[in-house]
């Protein structure tokens, strides 16, 4: 006998939790459906645990640049148990249960196991032998992505690390080698620098977080360089082994270079994670980026797809801001959404925050850009931070807009708001920043936009 519910959502991540929190205030009855962890990739490996890994090292060392402290390299092993035994360790059941108890005291039911979709409506989940049935007049599909190992000849024989297995290391390699070019890769290459190993950087990226301005991943380039990370761009991995077992790992390049290291980290990108859902059952269409949504997050009929499952980016910003926008849609009072000014922020070191449209993809899509670039406040002895802002000369508006630099976050609300509310280049100059110091930043900016006839 089926259970009944105003909406199932399959998925118990960031997103899938708040679509769930938005709809049982709307008054709806909700269930979600969780194989693994409440909470999902952010809550356990990504956004919450790696600026916490990462973050204190670096106050150590900023306290470092100060004058007369000095600070050795975090190195060794780290307390804690194997790879394969520390989700159990470092991320404690109870976690998971709380997370769990958080719901059920709000009055959303918990169903754990692995669903699929029988028809519109009809939800499957298989429990350890047996199984539930449940009824929905709406479907939320929220499930998030998984890691995706690149196809280099002798890389599954010679082993290697996903960032789940990175950041639960506890002895640290003496050297490593991370693949991809994005924002994982590069937060893991910091991490194993700060503690002491050698590593190395490999993309077939012509420059770092190739989603961006190349400005972005030039000075992030230089940024690992200068903290002695060696970046490889540009080059495509086609063989990889260990000779003889125990030795360190050989990658061949396809100029004919090697490189070498203890360990490798894939962090090369991901995948949408819908095996075994039977999506098309539901009339929903995936392609390999993943689930085709319109601006309402609509997937099919009562069928709606958010987060990173869809493959709109993979950000806490853009997770909560499509739960928002379906569960609104499904309450009755629909809004389309706008991902231009969805903030995309990497907590690298320094950070990088963005959001709106490149300067290139600004150009295809038939605009008449203007650009300035402009130096931020910074630690010393480090390269430079920078502020970039886009405009539309014809419109008068912001179009894109990023940052580098240790607090980037900081200096960008007021960007993404003009860039979600088109306020004109001529409102943004008269404006007053609450800070002066990210006020003249911006200040210098919008002169020289200005300057450049933008009005």
């Amino acid at each position: 006998m089926s259970e009944r519910f105003d909406a199932v959502i399959v998925g118990a991540g960031l997103s899938g939790q708040a679509c769930a929190h938005r709809l049982h205030a709307g008054g709806m009855s909700v269930a979600v459906v969780e194989a693994h962890l409440i909470g999902g990739l952010t809550a356990y490996w990504t956004e919450i645990p790696m600026p916490s890994l990462i973050g204190p090292t670096n106050l150590v060392r900023q306290l470092a640049l100060a004058s007369g402290i000095a600070s050795p390299p975090t190195r060794g092993r780290r307390k804690g148990a194997s790879p394969q035994e520390a989700p159990h360790k470092l991320l404690p059941q109870r976690t998971d249960e709380f997370q769990a108890k958080q719901l059920h005291d709000e009055g959303i039911s918990v169903v754990r196991g692995r669903a699929r979709l029988r028809d519109t409506g009809q939800i499957t989940v298989e429990q350890q032998g047996h199984e539930r049935q449940l009824e929905a007049a709406r479907v939320v599909i929220a499930t998030g992505t998984t890691p995706r190992a690149p196809e280099i000849q002798g890389l599954q024989e010679t082993g290697y690390w996903t960032p789940r297995e990175a950041i639960t290391f506890t002895s640290l390699p003496p050297s490593v080698i991370a693949l991809g070019g994005g924002t994982h890769a590069i937060e893991l290459a910091q991490l194993f620098r700060i503690y002491g190993a050698e590593v190395t950087i490999v993309t077939r990226s012509s420059h770092l977080m190739p989603y961006e301005d190349p400005k972005v991943g030039d000075l992030l380039a230089q940024h690992l360089y200068h903290k002695g990370v060696r970046v490889i761009t540009g080059r495509r991995v086609l063989s990889a082994q260990r000779n003889p077992p125990g030795s360190s790992c050989s990658l061949t390049l396809d100029d004919g270079s090697r490189v070498e290291g203890e360990q490798v980290v894939v962090a090369a990108g991901r995948e949408p994670s819908i095996a075994g859902l039977d999506l098309e059952r539901a009339g929903v269409q995936a392609e390999p980026r993943g689930i085709r949504v319109d601006e309402y997050c609509r997937a099919g009929e009562n069928v709606w797809a958010i987060g990173d499952v869809t493959g709109a980016g993979a950000s806490i910003h853009m997770a909560q801001y499509q739960a928002r926008i379906a569960a609104d849609d499904m309450l009755g009072h629909p809004h389309p959404a706008y991902l231009s000014s969805v903030p995309r922020i990497a907590f690298t070191d320094p950070q990088v925050a963005t959001a709106g449209l490149s300067a290139a993809r600004a150009r295809e899509l038939g605009k008449d850009v203007a650009s300035v670039i402009v130096n931020l406040p910074g630690p010393p002895d480090t390269p430079g931070a920078q502020l970039a802002l886009h405009a539309d000369r014809a419109a008068g508006v912001l179009l894109g807009v990023w940052a580098v630099a240790p607090d980037a976050q900081e200096w960008f609300p007021p960007a993404a708001l003009a860039i979600r509310a088109a306020i004109p280049i001529a409102v943004l100059h008269d404006a007053l920043e609450q800070f002066p110091r990210y006020g003249d930043a911006y200040l210098q900016a919008l002169d020289r936009l200005l300057e450049q006839g933008v009005r």
